[in-house]
């Protein structure tokens, strides 16, 4: 039987406290919002499976432009920009042209470049210590680019 102390004890009176509280009406589920989008943490990863592989099929820029927009960030490594675009990287050994371009590069850090889109437009990007840098996704939100030049 129940000892005072013990844990079933503890548990009876835990649970008899609990439907005192509760009251003995039904708890309906109806009267909650509906917070499943919310709580869906999946819906982001399926966003970005299905604009990758869009991209990967069609190589239509705006569908890698969503993914550099929504996915990519500084601080990324090669292999983690390489999986969210799809695909592997080349790395560019001539690079000076790129870090002469502007932007905050030192001479140590290294060019990347990944496959053309449909419009013949490489997407170029470039690491420091193997970490994306200079990178800001805003600038692939924007309406105002005109989503031609996708050199970073």
């Amino acid at each position: 039987m129940f000892r005072r102390g013990s844990v079933s004890y503890s548990a009876a009176y835990g649970l008899l406290i609990l439907i005192a509280v509760s009251g003995c009406g039904t708890f309906t589920v109806a009267k909650l919002p509906d917070l499943s989008a919310f709580f869906d943490s999946n819906s982001g990863v399926r966003d970005e499976e299905t604009h990758r592989l869009e991209y990967q099929e069609s190589r239509h820029p705006d569908e890698l432009k969503w993914l550099l927009a929504n996915r990519l960030h500084s601080g990324m490594t090669v292999s983690e920009v390489s999986r969210t675009i799809g695909e592997r990287g080349q790395r560019l050994y001539d690079d000076s042209w790129v870090k002469k371009g502007g932007g905050y590069y030192q001479s140590g850090d290294e060019a990347w470049k990944w496959a053309q889109d449909r419009n013949g437009q490489s997407l170029i990007l470039v690491f420091r210590d193997g970490h994306l840098v200079n990178f800001d996704p805003v600038t692939y939100r924007s309406e105002q680019s005109d989503g031609n030049s996708l050199v970073n």
